[in-house]
């Protein structure tokens, strides 16, 4: 019997390196009690009680429900003050409620580009941006990101990169994996420059609450941002990943009406009850937000003063840290699957964040400091570890 093909990109998509990484760790320990785990962006803490508290009292309320195609209105409006408190105008009718910021990637992309169209996208960055750009027939081209340079942007390197066929740049700040933060004067720099060649900026900022210094800052807080996009997301501010809650924002009223035609072809709207979730969490858990970043600051120093000799830069937000392997004489996958058998340590393999970023590998910094800094001695030993002898 002769069976149907499927869609070539799905069946030709390589897996995230993460995900392979953590399926190895716990088919290894399926009772995770020897492997220490740094390689999923995810706090190892408990979700603070009083949002596990509002979904329960939303599902016995009977609030199970489709909700509008944007989200509960109610929401929007707390999503709308939120945005204001850090100084984004935003209306109600600018705001999609999404289940999770990695949908609003994808479908934000799959609104803007259509087939050939280029895509700039950061290396080191998160992987799904240019498997989304693929997956919707669009060109990716990378623009590197050096450690040297504490992985910010290089505007002559996006320059030389931009054509008349580039559609988009994806922008992360803070940056998953490297933790960099652009600031205010760079962030003008690309508004007004994607905004002179009538190109797309797409702001990825999922780990805005995660600035260790200073503040946040928006390319939706300049005036001329009506070809920007902002992706967002609770499940990291407010560690409740598994609730699947983020929103898009978009001052473009043809891009908004694009977004709401999107959303009701996927999904008809977000879960009911995360967003129930959602608005206790935006009016009533602050202080948890505020307590999760001074935890993975410290952490971050912690990580940064262990590293020493071994990270050029200090990770300025967001709770990850790209270490150097290439001493190793391995590539990152090697470096990661050997980590797991020889020192039951799993990280994220640096390939997975672009084509330049093999000599690296990714650790979270999610586990209780006593955990982390064992782990980061495991991976040290890893690397003084002579190559021959890895075998």
């Amino acid at each position: 019997m002769v069976t149907p093909g499927i869609n070539r990109f799905i069946e030709q998509l390589p897996r995230s390196g993460i995900r392979r990484i953590m399926d190895k760790a716990i088919a290894s320990d399926p009772e995770q009690k020897e492997i220490i785990h740094l390689e999923v962006g995810q706090a190892h803490a408990p979700s603070p009680e009083g949002i596990c508290q509002s979904a329960a009292d939303a599902a016995l309320a009977g609030q199970t429900k489709y909700t509008q195609n944007a989200g509960y209105l109610q929401l929007r409006h707390a999503i709308r003050r939120k945005l204001g408190n850090s100084g984004i105008s935003a209306t109600v009718d600018s705001i999609f409620v999404t289940p999770g910021a990695t949908y609003g990637v994808t479908v934000t992309l799959g609104v803007l580009i259509n087939p050939g169209d280029e895509v700039l996208v950061p290396d080191p960055g998160y992987p799904n941006f240019a498997a989304a750009v693929r997956m919707y027939g669009g060109v990716v081209r990378y623009y590197t990101l050096e450690e040297g340079g504490g992985f910010q942007i290089d505007l002559d390197m996006l320059s030389s990169l931009t054509s008349s066929k580039t559609k988009a740049i994806i922008i992360n700040s803070p940056s998953n994996p490297t933790g960099s933060v652009l600031g205010r004067e760079l962030i003008d720099e690309l508004v007004a420059f994607t905004g002179k060649r009538g190109i797309w900026l797409v702001s990825d900022e999922v780990y805005e609450a995660f600035v260790f210094a200073g503040r946040h800052e928006s390319p939706l807080q300049c005036k001329n941002r009506d070809h920007v996009i902002g992706i967002f997301s609770l499940s990291k501010t407010y560690n409740v990943t598994g609730l699947r809650i983020g929103y898009t924002v978009a001052a473009n009223t043809v891009l908004c009406d694009g977004l709401l035609k999107a959303q009701e072809l996927y999904i008809s709207s977000a879960p009911s009850i995360s967003q129930m979730a959602a608005i206790y969490a935006l009016e009533s858990a602050g202080a948890a937000a505020k307590s999760f970043c001074q935890e993975f600051k410290m952490k971050k120093d912690l990580a940064v003063s262990e590293l020493k000799g071994l990270v050029e830069y200090d990770p300025q937000g967001a709770f990850y840290i790209l270490i150097n392997i290439a001493r190793s004489g391995m590539s990152s996958n090697e470096f990661a699957d050997r980590l797991i058998e020889k020192e039951k340590v799993a990280v994220a393999p640096g390939l997975t964040f672009g084509p330049s970023s093999d000599k690296y590998i990714r650790i979270a910094l999610t586990p209780d400091p006593a955990m982390l800094l064992e782990g980061i001695r495991r991976i040290k030993r890893m690397l003084e570890t002579r190559p021959g002898d890895h075998r």
